[in-house]
């Protein structure tokens, strides 16, 4: 009897490690899904500007980027004729402190929920500071960034690359932005997240917020 319900115990505990690790093997391939359908679209968004002629900071090359922050970034060679020049790239926003009236924030090739509990590679952050006496909100479609790229050199770096004196409108021309709202606990250090990227996408969006077009 003795046997039989060590077995049986052996066999609830493989069932349950089964179940888990298919559970984390969806979730895996549901977070690379949104994450391939995030990208497509602001590749979708980037080609409608370059075929209007602007020539877009190509985030390709942003990731060719290596090192790290207490060694600092090496940079590739074609990046480094940007430097100190008037760029525009498009991405997605993920706020630093504040999610309204921000006159600092992120962009990101992608986007993600919580920027602690989700933090991307180095090479693929973009601090962007306002123009001084402009702020702006969180959005949660694809932006268009236009300002002064600064690349940060050498060791302790916290951040590879600076976009100052920026101005921002909807990456698509013509395009809506709608406000992103995200829960406070997302900024705290440490946090663990909660919605998964799937639950982000259903979220309902709301109403489209009018936004001057750069």
């Amino acid at each position: 009897m003795r046997r039989r319900t060590k077995q049986e115990f052996v066999v609830i505990i493989g069932v349950v490690l089964l179940l888990v690790a298919v559970v984390l093997v969806n979730g895996y391939f549901q977070r690379s899904s949104l994450t391939d359908k995030m990208e497509a679209i602001r590749k979708k968004v980037e080609e409608g500007r370059k075929t209007e002629g602007l020539d877009l900071l190509p985030w390709p090359l942003l990731q060719k980027t290596t090192g790290t922050m207490s060694k600092g970034p090496s940079f590739d060679e074609r990046l480094l004729k940007y430097d100190q020049q008037h760029v525009d790239i498009v991405g997605f926003m993920v706020p630093l402190e504040q999610f309204r009236n921000m006159t600092e924030f992120l962009v990101l090739p992608v986007p993600i929920e919580c920027y602690f509990c989700q933090s991307p590679p180095m090479r693929d952050v973009v601090v962007v500071q306002m123009e001084k006496g402009k702020g702006t909100n969180l959005y949660r479609e694809p932006v268009l960034i236009n300002g002064i790229l600064n690349l940060k050199q050498g060791p302790n770096t916290k951040f590879f690359y600076i976009i100052t004196e920026a101005n921002m409108g909807p990456g698509k021309r013509g395009g809506k932005l709608t406000i992103k709202d995200i829960a406070p606990q997302h900024m705290i250090p440490g946090h663990q997240p909660t919605p998964t990227p799937q639950d982000e996408l259903q979220k309902p969006l709301a109403a489209p917020e009018p936004v001057e077009e750069q």
